[in-house]
């Protein structure tokens, strides 16, 4: 059975939607937000294909006729973009930063190619093409979304280089792109270990009430609490391992362990590869 697209509120005109889960066909639980001011909305973050787009089309149709306006990327990966390619389509300007803009170019045709040879993946990724962003900006730039104001921020390389987050100051929410994972783990694949923490900075600065991570629910203050003791704790984990000369399975299995109910399992053995790398340079903790 097919995954259900689920929808938060979390204030008045700002949704959240997402298909859960955390493998390729349900965005690895990406979550897509979407502004509504009163004539036109920005999506943040459209999932991983085109029919996923779709599905977002058809549950804002049960809200507003305004049309999709802006589309804003928090990064590159596929998992939070390639949904675009329906709103490009139906005239929506596509925004991102500039480095966001360069790794798309760079990746995205050939693993859009890839997943199109697969035979469990074609037909999800059939229509899927690059959906390049048209505007970009280095360090931020304001929206105004049909009387809704949406400051869109670079905090430097964190989670890619390309990273961006909003915050809609009227109802203190911060959209958080991939600088924030609730209950997944942390993907380090193209992450700054050092702007990882960095980014987390830059979003306890805001003065917000509600943080919507990449993944996984909404919260508040706690989630950016509980991301800081997930990066020490895995930081520990690997620590370990090295001083005690265990591998790089025994040392996921020991992230595993402690903490049990984080998905996105997929990613472990990347995190344990960057930190090992990024530990030896340092010289241990």
């Amino acid at each position: 059975m097919a995954a259900q697209l689920t929808e938060t509120r979390v204030q008045e005109d700002i949704l959240v939607f997402s298909l859960g889960g955390d493998t390729m066909p349900t965005s690895y639980g990406a979550n897509a937000v979407a502004v509504i001011g009163e004539r036109a909305i920005m999506l943040v973050d459209p999932l991983i294909a085109p029919a996923h787009g779709r599905l977002i089309e058809t549950a804002l149709r049960r809200h507003t006729d305004a049309p999709v306006r802006y589309v804003v990327f928090t990064h590159h990966h596929t998992d939070h973009s390639l949904g675009a390619a329906v709103f490009e389509d139906r005239g929506a300007a596509l925004i991102a930063h500039r480095a966001c803009r360069d790794r798309m170019a760079e990746e995205h045709p050939a693993l859009i190619a890839s997943r199109q040879a697969q035979p469990g993946l074609a037909e999800l990724f059939a229509d899927a093409r690059p959906a390049m962003p048209s505007i970009t900006f280095d360090d931020g730039l304001v929206l105004h979304v049909g009387g809704v104001e949406v400051e869109i921020w670079h905090p430097g390389w964190a989670h890619t280089p390309g990273d961006a987050f909003l915050f809609v100051p009227n109802a203190r929410v911060a959209i958080c792109g991939d600088l924030l994972f609730a209950r997944y783990h942390y993907n380090y694949e193209h992450a700054s270990l050092p702007g990882v923490r960095e980014g987390l900075r830059a979003l306890r600065a805001l003065d917000a009430d509600v943080f919507i991570p990449g993944h996984g629910a909404p919260g508040g203050l706690d989630l950016l609490d509980a991301q800081t003791a997930y990066h020490d704790a895995v930081a520990a984990i690997v620590a370990d391992a090295m001083e005690a000369g265990r591998d790089d399975e025994a040392a996921a299995a020991a992230i595993r362990e402690h903490f049990p109910d984080h998905r996105l399992g997929i990613v472990l053995p990347t995190t344990v590869t960057r930190l090992r790398e990024h530990l030896g340079r340092r010289g241990g903790r």
